[in-house]
């Protein structure tokens, strides 16, 4: 896995530079991008099997709305692809939308490099297993897929479940509050609740 292409987008050049020495250090060759533009150019030259995505960019670095539209170029283009976004403290909103979108995980800064490299490794290994699935046949080729289906919901499960106690500890299990940040509905909060079996003392626990 090592050795694989990782698009780098973020308008934050000295972010950029620390990230990607990061990258190239522990053996990744990483492309690099600046704006939505740049990266739908890159992607459309080359197969890249991990893109780490700040959500803002110019010109509307205060909003989703470059990232996000990132994102959904890469879903529908290069499927296979693994989006690792990145997003700011108070952007639970965003990180929780851009699961929802098909983002593969978040990364919430500020990012240390062990997160980073875990998060990528994670997401190589997936695209390794997708591109295997090209070369199956048959029956194998459909118990491989569903297998790997169940991989990715898992991970984004986890990704998730992650976010969702890490609200609801922020805001001392305040069902409303923690909705809000989610730009969810009340009920939907509930429900994720109990998917998870969250319980205040647990969430208390992050």
């Amino acid at each position: 896995m090592k050795n694989s292409k990782i698009l780098l987008v973020d308008d934050n050049s000295a972010l950029r530079g620390m990230l990607s020495f990061s990258l190239e250090t522990a053996g990744y060759e990483v492309i690099e991008a600046e704006s939505r533009a740049e990266a739908i150019l890159q992607l459309k030259q080359q197969a890249v099997p991990v893109v780490i995505l700040d959500m803002g960019m110019p010109p509307n670095q205060y909003t989703p709305e470059e990232g996000l539209a990132v994102l959904d170029w890469i879903v529908v283009n290069q499927p296979e692809t693994k989006v690792v976004v990145l997003t700011g403290q108070d952007d639970e909103g965003v990180s929780y939308l851009a699961l929802k979108k098909g983002a593969f995980d978040f990364l919430e800064k500020p990012i240390t490099v062990v997160m980073l490299l875990v998060a990528v490794k994670r997401a190589c290994l997936f695209y390794e297993q997708t591109k295997k699935l090209k070369q199956e046949e048959g029956i194998q080729k459909v118990q491989i897929e569903v297998s790997l289906g169940q991989g990715v919901k898992e991970t984004r499960n986890q990704a998730e479940q992650k976010l969702v106690k890490q609200v609801l500890a922020d805001t001392g299990f305040n069902v409303h509050e923690a909705a809000r940040r989610l730009g969810l509905k009340r009920e939907n909060m509930y429900y994720l609740i109990k998917k998870y079996n969250l319980q205040r003392e647990e969430a208390s626990e992050h």
